[in-house]
């Protein structure tokens, strides 16, 4: 089952719990539900990360992990997926999202998007580049949503046919 591979991998909520340098978030991190590992806690937690891995925004693993607390979603799952964007991905993904958010927006006077001139230009691409991110995180997060929810309850079904079977 799913939740006995991610149990392997996980901290549990007690080792968590153990960490002095996690004491300074209190009693948001001592939430059962954030740390849960049922199908729809995973998946929301899928969810979230994905999302906010498409934002471009520094920081993002504290939003990815104040979404999960707010709305009680896998807190490790959300995290652990913000590193989808990363050094070596993000130049790709801003440069797709800025296209996207170009077809969205339909700027008058679109700016070349490149990385030499993205600072001077920030102010006018910046509109583009978000509006395409939103789509982007959007589109990326229900399509994984969907996606890991689907091997799920298929990696169930085939687990519980196995046991038919024995």
């Amino acid at each position: 089952m799913p939740r006995k591979k991610l149990q392997k991998i996980l901290p549990t909520h007690e080792k968590i719990k153990e960490q002095k340098l996690l004491k300074i978030f209190g009693n948001f991190l001592n939430k059962k539900q954030i740390w849960s590992l049922s199908r729809k806690k995973v998946i929301g937690g899928v969810f979230i990360g994905i999302f906010v891995a498409c934002l471009p925004m520094p920081l993002q693993m504290v939003l990815a992990s104040l979404l999960a607390i707010i709305f009680n979603m896998n807190l490790p799952i959300s995290f652990a997926l913000i590193f989808i964007s990363n050094p070596i991905t993000m130049p790709a993904l801003f440069y797709f999202e800025y296209q996207i958010g170009k077809l969205i927006i339909k700027p008058e006077h679109p700016v070349e998007f490149n990385f030499h001139s993205m600072y001077d230009n920030f102010e006018e691409i910046a509109l583009s580049l978000w509006s395409g991110a939103i789509v982007v995180g959007l589109f990326s997060a229900v399509v994984c949503y969907v996606l890991v929810n689907f091997f799920w309850i298929y990696s169930v079904k085939k687990d519980r046919r196995k046991i038919k079977i024995r």
